[in-house]
């Protein structure tokens, strides 16, 4: 079964504990994620924000927009 996004790009932060997805979706719009792990846990990486419903026209424009909304 074929996914039904692609992530283009993926963002850490220099300690590896924070990352931020740029998402391809299949009608060609972009989206991100805020995701962040903390490496004593194992249970992997947690979604802490998601653009959705939000979405963009080009790449850039979610790379912007993850700038203004993921500190």
């Amino acid at each position: 079964m074929p996914k039904d996004h692609l992530v283009t790009q993926s963002f850490n932060n220099l300690e590896a504990n924070h990352c931020v997805d740029i998402i391809q979706q299949r009608d060609g719009q972009f989206r991100f994620q805020h995701w962040r792990r903390e490496p004593e846990d194992l249970s992997g990486w947690i979604l802490l924000l998601d653009s959705t419903p939000l979405t963009f026209a080009t790449e850039q424009s979610a790379i912007d927009a993850a700038k203004q909304a993921v500190v």
